[in-house]
């Protein structure tokens, strides 16, 4: 995917912003509490950071404590999508009321109108790194090593699985492109997930591959051989409009988010979200090539 794709996805957010979102103000009035605002259901988009079945299982608990908590709610539900382009189009759009976006597509479509809640915290950290890794069967010890092979990622708008290893390479000295050019050093295989990543890896089929830390073995046949800064895990976001009184209640209900709630799941906890959280990662995102501040005038150019 590149830039005009993505920007294309986001075409009908302009309509949002338009309408005045742009400054996350408190638009929708007409509903106070939350059970007005979702209308009995709450439907929550999940990006592929892993298999769609493993993801619903992981939030099943977290789900049932959410619904639980809110009057007048009947349900919260997993939408899974294929894609990251398509999880942020679900919530900018209002298909879903929430979202689990990465932090790059946050980054890029803050000013979309959508509200971040809460921060996803995991092994007692707000943020996580990027790993590209190799078996240790190969000859391949250096970024550098990398020229001319094959490197399996997740999604050219995975933090960790597609921006922060690219920019990893760019800085090795390595031409990987960037959101309007193919790599002219070495070839990228989009894998689709975390998972799909290490599989390609471990099965033989690449020579390396990029993903959150999160998927790395406890196994010396896979060896890292790069590392990226911390990357600030994703943040849960809520719909454009969503007035103030129902982003309280729904922050205050999954900061408050037990652990058991939390046994199957990926993160440990929800955490606040402080100003400047993603500066670091809409700062990767420009230098490689994605400009946040003209996402709506390039939205309505030629996309072919």
């Amino acid at each position: 995917m590149n830039r005009r794709q993505y920007l294309s996805s986001l075409a009908g957010a302009a309509t949002i912003s338009a309408a005045g979102c742009l400054d996350g103000s408190d638009n929708d009035d007409s509903a106070s509490s939350v059970d007005e605002w979702a209308d009995g259901t709450i439907e929550f988009a999940l990006p592929p950071f892993q298999d769609a079945e493993e993801l619903q299982e992981q939030y099943a608990d977290t789900f049932e404590w959410l619904a639980e908590g809110l009057e007048g709610v009947d349900d919260v539900q997993g939408v899974p999508t294929t894609s990251y382009s398509a999880a942020i189009e679900s919530v900018v759009q209002g298909h879903t009321e929430l979202a689990n976006l990465s932090p790059i597509i946050y980054a890029m479509a803050a000013d979309e109108g959508i509200h971040p809640l809460v921060i996803n915290w995991s092994h007692g950290s707000d943020a996580y790194h990027s790993y590209i890794a190799t078996r240790a069967d190969t000859e391949i010890e250096t970024l550098a090593d990398l020229e001319g092979k094959t490197v399996a990622m997740v999604d050219p708008l995975s933090s960790s699985g597609g921006l922060f290893p690219r920019y990893m390479l760019n800085q090795a000295g390595l031409d990987v492109g960037d959101v309007d050019t193919e790599p002219s050093d070495l070839e990228i295989e989009w894998a689709g997930s975390h998972g799909a990543s290490f599989e390609t890896l471990d099965a033989g089929h690449v020579d390396a591959a990029a993903y959150g830390d999160f998927q790395h073995p406890d196994d010396d046949a896979i060896v890292k051989i790069a590392e990226s800064e911390p990357i600030p895990f994703d943040p849960i976001v809520a719909k454009p409009g969503t007035p103030e009184s129902v982003r309280e209640t729904l922050t205050e209900r999954l900061i408050n988010t037990p652990e058991e709630a939390l046994e199957d799941h990926r993160i440990d906890r929800f955490g606040e979200v402080k100003p400047g959280t993603y500066d670091p990662v809409r700062d990767v995102a420009e230098t490689m090539g994605i400009n946040i501040d003209d996402l709506e005038a390039s939205a309505d150019g030629d996309d072919e």
